[in-house]
């Protein structure tokens, strides 16, 4: 058995080399990348370690870019009659001077597919089967490698995927997956690796070992998103603030800190997926360089999901303050929604005594909209379901998942977390947090959960 799989991963230039190991090894900053033939001008090499000193290296190698005029030079070096094989005419060609000039891409790609186990063959299935290709794999299947044939780019409708297969098929390649490197299907990674282990026997128990690893990586990364994403909540539930009813300040300050709160938990979750906070979105609800565009407290957005503010959206005082601090004028932009983050839903009538008592000593009790907090939920579930998914190759902006019908769009806090209102203490937008309090702690595994 094998302790170290080496795979080259090979291809003409230009064809999604680079990205598709971004994508494999979940790493945007691997080699470069560009649209721009032969960008990858040396191989670079990244390793993916395994329990018991076991390991899988993948070598990204530069693109062939001259197969027509190598094809016919290494078969020229070819003494008339001989009875070369193939490994024999590579090796010939590597001991040549133009290994090192005219072909001195082509050489290191050569050179590590003969020191690798397998290679993996990378195909832009929207070009057109031309015959420099035939040559490629010519060359390639000299090497007497297992070779697996990815299909990349097949998300584009401008394909030629038939023609591909035929010629694979033609070279005598049949080890043939799709995999579009920036909308890899679901099951993708298992499909490749899966392949790669009927081809290279020896190496089933480490691509086995890889593909468990994987799945206990994805579970893990997932539980700590839903913790994230519940922490959270938790903290801008339990978040409150005493303020005079005309204290338009202290409104602002508690949209300010629920701002902010937010941004700590969307740069936690794009840290924990191993993605640049700088990258950008154009969706209705975008991240530009790590932030949503549209502010959490805008009413438009809020509209975007289904979410609607009821009339009276500020507790914690008279039925007159929470009604002027709704069109009271109070002017945080024309995209902000106007004081609609601070209190909770309106109470029924039988409550309004007591906040008239409460409001005798000229402060109210202010706190976050459950509307809003639902909201907050949603954008923070949809980014990480985004994420989830995608490609480490995909230099586009995030686009946010749709969502199927969710709990959290009636605007309704569930029981597991709508019992943080009552402990102020749980909050750390509030002094005098208690991060590690026992019921705090529980109540965000409960969230959690649900959110799982």
């Amino acid at each position: 058995m094998l302790s170290t799989l080496k795979l080259a991963v090979v291809g003409h230039a230009n064809v999604g080399k680079t990205s598709l190991l971004r994508t494999l090894v979940r790493n945007n900053h691997f080699g470069q990348v560009s649209d721009r033939p032969g960008t990858t001008r040396h191989v670079e090499s990244i390793t993916l370690p395994l329990e018991d000193n076991k390991s899988i290296v993948f070598y990204d190698t530069p693109g062939l870019e001259d197969s027509l005029a190598l094809y016919d030079y290494i078969n020229q070096l070819v003494p008339a009659n001989s009875k070369l094989d193939g490994i024999d005419k590579l090796t010939f060609f590597l001991q040549s001077p133009e290994s090192e000039n005219v072909f001195n891409q082509e050489a290191k790609v050569i050179r590590q597919l003969l020191n690798s186990d397998a290679a993996i063959y990378v195909i832009d299935v929207r070009e057109p089967v031309l015959s420099k290709y035939h040559d490629e794999l010519a060359i390639l299947a000299n090497s007497d490698k297992p070779i697996l044939a990815v299909l990349n780019f097949i998300a584009d409708s401008n394909q030629n995927e038939k023609e591909w297969k035929r010629l694979l098929s033609r070279v005598g390649i049949h080890a043939i997956i799709k995999f579009d490197a920036i909308f890899p299907p679901l099951d993708g990674e298992e499909r490749l690796y899966r392949s790669l282990a009927l081809l290279v026997e020896p190496a089933k128990e480490i691509l086995d070992n890889w593909l468990d690893k994987i799945s206990q990586i994805r579970d893990s990364r997932n539980q700590t998103a839903n913790r994230i994403i519940a922490e959270t909540l938790v903290d801008v539930t339990a978040f409150y603030k005493m303020a005079k009813l005309d204290d338009r300040q202290a409104i602002t300050d508690l949209q300010n800190k629920v701002r902010k709160r937010e941004q700590i938990a969307i740069d936690e979750l794009l840290k924990l997926y191993q993605f640049d906070s700088t990258q950008e979105s154009e969706e209705s609800l975008p991240l530009i360089k790590g932030r949503y565009n549209a502010d959490l407290f805008n009413v438009d957005a809020l509209k975007t999901v289904g979410m609607h503010l009821t009339k009276g959206f500020v507790s914690g005082a008279t039925i007159g303050a929470s009604i002027d601090l709704a069109t009271g004028g109070i002017s945080l932009g024309s995209a902000a929604l106007i004081g609609a983050a601070v209190g909770s839903l309106m109470q029924t009538a039988k409550h309004y005594g007591s906040r008239m008592r409460y409001q005798l000593s000229g402060y109210s009790k202010l706190s976050v909209d459950d509307v809003i907090i639902c909201f907050l939920s949603l954008r923070l579930i949809r980014l990480k379901e985004s994420l989830n998914h995608r490609s480490h190759a995909d230099m586009s902006p995030v686009r946010l998942s749709k969502l199927d019908k969710n709990e959290w769009e009636k605007g309704v806090l569930p029981r597991t977390l709508k019992v943080a209102r009552r402990y102020p203490h749980w909050s750390t937008l509030n002094k005098g947090t208690k991060r590690n309090d026992k019921k705090r702690q529980s109540t965000i595994r409960n969230v959690a959960q649900q959110l799982h």
